[in-house]
């Protein structure tokens, strides 16, 4: 990805985060960018692009960001917190916070599975790679690390959206942290 999308890509994170997806037009992200609105076209044919794109830009942040702090992490109850908080804690504020974030997430979800699944794959990978270690204690209770990995994630993601408040997802994650020990032979 180029400097000027990434700008791009920033951009529309801004406006959306203040005005909420609905409202915000090509014009605004053209706007913050700093570009014009025919220099933005040329690039992305419309809103729905850039938003698949910009969630793509957050999930491999997030990604980066996980790996770096695991690199100092001894413990997959550790990485596991590590994970939670990157991917899930920070943006549950900002979600809430968000005008019209039930848009967000329909939008999100209207964009197709291919394009959930590649902005999605990279923590899901991460969480894989992360459960591997204790391939066998799953294969004994009928799992495997994709399988929980998977299940991790969708889970842990879908918090950010259901909690009411962050006692209410701090509650969710850590049954879900607990049950995932449990799974791991890690309790």
């Amino acid at each position: 990805m180029n400097d000027r999308d990434q700008k791009i890509l920033d951009a529309a994170i801004d406006v959306c985060s203040r005005y909420g997806v609905r409202k915000t037009t090509m014009g605004d992200i053209a706007a913050q960018a700093g570009i014009s609105r025919p220099t933005l076209y040329a690039r992305f044919s419309n809103k729905d692009e850039i938003m698949v794109a910009a969630m793509q830009l957050i999930s491999d942040r997030v990604v980066e960001e996980v790996t770096q702090a695991w690199r100092s992490a001894t413990t997959i109850s550790e990485r596991i917190d590590i994970f939670l908080d990157c991917a899930i804690v920070r943006f549950f504020d900002q979600i809430k916070q968000m005008p019209d974030s039930s848009d967000l997430m329909a939008s999100y979800w209207d964009q197709g599975t291919d394009a959930q699944y590649a902005a999605e794959q990279g923590k899901v990978d991460l969480l894989v790679t992360l459960f591997e270690k204790r391939r066998e204690a799953l294969a004994q209770k009928g799992s495997s690390p994709a399988q929980l990995a998977e299940f991790f994630y969708t889970s842990s993601s879908s918090f950010k959206f259901t909690a009411h408040d962050a006692a209410h997802l701090e509650s969710l994650l850590a049954t879900l942290k607990q049950t995932t020990m449990v799974m791991l032979d890690e309790m």
